[in-house]
Formats: structure tokens, C-alpha cells, sequence
């Protein structure tokens, strides 16, 4: 699929300090690209400056074939956003703000309600007739996520769209996701939870100390033995079949025909004196959270 998002070179400062060096990003129809990177790395500056709410000071920005910071009325009828300020007017209703909304983008109040109907009328906020200001946390990004997907526009930006969201809001939100996706839209989700970042993004973008680099998900650890850091125990994992081993507080490694190979690993582990912990597959653990914080190391924590 051809990109419809591309950054070439993009440095962007405010003032003396620069926040994006040499910064380059290119997101095809049909995916969702997650963004990951701790406090301040630059994941809300790089979104608004795909949105046009700044401009770089070099480098090139592509979004639908318009640069965002011409403000084009075509770029943001196409273009679904959800960033920290929701933007809604908080003495009117759910209904009453998506209807400005809508008329700004040309949408019809008749498919503006199919659309509430078909995709929203399980939801709480479907028939809710509180003023803005009154609603909950969680129930005002479901009024920003219901404005974003409204008209199913060709690209979204998602600044943490799933913060407060209970269990049932997050399924739809996923849900949206994959449809729009399925659509052929292109996606980029920014998002301290990995959880999230893991189950939706095909591409994950690392963005650390001004540069963004792509994560390599291929290269995924399968299984894990909690013991001592001893070399010895390094060449009795590979000698057993264990690929790209690699010691952070447990041996992670891969292998092939874990049923066989894994009792025959261990027995040899413990036969030559190691003491081991713990023996445990990763396959339906957070590899993508296991990968970030080897990368930021104990900063990363529970954010990244």
C-alpha cells in the first residue's frame, strides 16, 4: 500500500532547545503505527506537527499529499484527531457539539446519525443528554474518539486515546480501530500503554533522545530462565538450541520444539550445577513491553 503519511528530515525546536532532529516516518493505508517514548521525547510534537498545529523548521511533511501546515479545509475534513485538549464546547451536549463538527466537515445530520446509530448506540454516550462539562473523563475521550471516527476520515492521530476508558469502552475503541484500518485508513496511535500499543499497532516508532527509531517485532524471545548471569549457562542454552540468547536480569532466548527441547535444556542446566528460579515461556507475555524497557532500562518503568 502506498504511504499517505511521510516525514523526510524533520527537525523541529522551540527556541534554543530541540525537541525532533533529522526525523523520518512513512505510514501506508490500511495501518496503525504505535508511538512509544517516555515523558517529553516528542510523541504530542510530532503529532501536531502532522496535524498543522506547528510548523517544522526543516524537513518535509507529507499527510494526504498536503502539508498540514498550509491548513487546508479538505486536509481536516479527512483527518480524525483526539489530542489532550478534547476541543468541545462544554455548556452544550454530546449531540450539539458533534453536529458543529460534522457541518464543518460536510457531514449530513442524516449520516451523522446513521453513523451514532450503527456505532454507537451500545455505547453510553449514545442517548446522553448532559451538558460536555458534566460528563466523566472516560466518558468525554469517548466523546473525542466518536468525533474522530465521525465520517471515517482517511488518516487519525491519537494522542492516548484509551486514558480512563473501563473495559467495555476500550473493546469498542478497539473495535473502531480495526474498522477503520480494515477501511484503509492509516493509524498512528501515541500511547504510554503498551498493552494497547502491542494488540493494535503493526509498526511500533521508538522515540528517544530526538530520533525516532523503528522497532524490530520479529525478533521476539520466546522463552526465559530465571538464574545467575554465568557465561557457561549462555553456551549450555545455545548447545541446546537456544537462538539469540540474551541475559537482563534472565536468560531469554529462542528455540524451536519447546515440548523437546526445553526438559532436555533444563536437565542440562541443572546436571552442570546451575540453580534455576524460574523456567517460563513468553509467548503470551508483553514482548513489546519486555523489548521497551531493555531499551530505556529501569526509566522506563510502567510508562514508555
Amino acid at each position: 500500500m502506498p504511504s499517505i503519511i511521510t516525514a523526510d528530515k524533520i527537525w523541529k525546536a522551540f527556541g534554543r532547545y530541540s525537541i525532533l532532529e533529522d526525523l523520518s516516518l512513512q505510514v501506508e493505508k490500511g495501518s496503525v503505527y504505535g508511538l512509544v517514548g517516555l515523558n517529553g521525547a516528542g510523541k504530542t510534537t510530532l503529532l501536531r506537527l502532522l496535524a498543522g498545529n506547528l510548523k517544522a523548521n526543516k524537513g518535509e511533511l507529507a499527510v494526504m499529499g498536503f502539508r498540514p501546515w498550509d491548513h487546508r479545509e479538505e486536509f481536516y475534513r479527512n483527518l480524525g484527531i483526539v489530542l489532550e485538549n478534547d476541543g468541545f464546547w462544554g455548556n452544550l451536549t454530546i449531540r450539539e457539539n458533534l453536529s458543529i463538527y460534522a457541518s464543518a466537515k460536510r457531514i449530513s445530520p442524516e449520516k451523522t446519525e446513521a453513523y451514532l446509530r450503527e456505532y454507537w448506540k451500545d455505547t453510553e454516550i449514545y442517548s446522553c443528554t448532559k451538558k460536555v462539562k458534566y460528563l466523566s473523563r472516560g466518558q468525554k475521550m469517548q466523546c473525542a474518539l466518536c468525533r474522530a471516527f465521525l465520517g471515517w476520515p482517511s488518516v487519525f492521530l491519537l494522542d492516548e486515546p484509551a486514558v480512563a476508558l473501563d473495559i467495555t469502552a476500550f473493546d469498542h475503541f478497539c473495535n473502531l480501530i480495526n474498522a477503520a484500518r480494515d477501511r484503509g485508513a492509516a493509524l498512528i496511535i501515541s500511547s504510554h500503554q503498551l498493552d494497547l500499543i502491542d494488540k493494535l499497532c503493526g509498526r511500533v516508532g521508538i522515540l528517544r533522545d530526538k530520533h525516532l527509531s523503528e522497532l524490530d517485532r520479529n525478533k521476539k524471545p520466546l522463552w526465559s530462565v530465571t538464574s545467575d548471569s554465568s557465561q557457561q549457562w549462555k553456551e549450555i542454552i545455545e548447545k541446546s538450541g537456544g537462538r539469540n540468547v540474551i541475559f537482563d536480569a534472565k536468560w531469554r532466548f529462542e528455540i524451536e520444539n519447546p515440548e523437546m527441547s526445553i526438559p532436555e535444556l533444563v536437565a542440562a542446566l541443572v546436571n552442570a550445577g546451575c540453580r534455576i528460579r524460574e523456567v517460563r515461556s513468553l509467548e503470551k507475555e508483553n514482548i513489546l513491553g519486555d523489548t521497551i524497557r531493555d531499551i530505556y532500562g529501569s526509566r522506563a518503568g510502567g510508562e514508555a
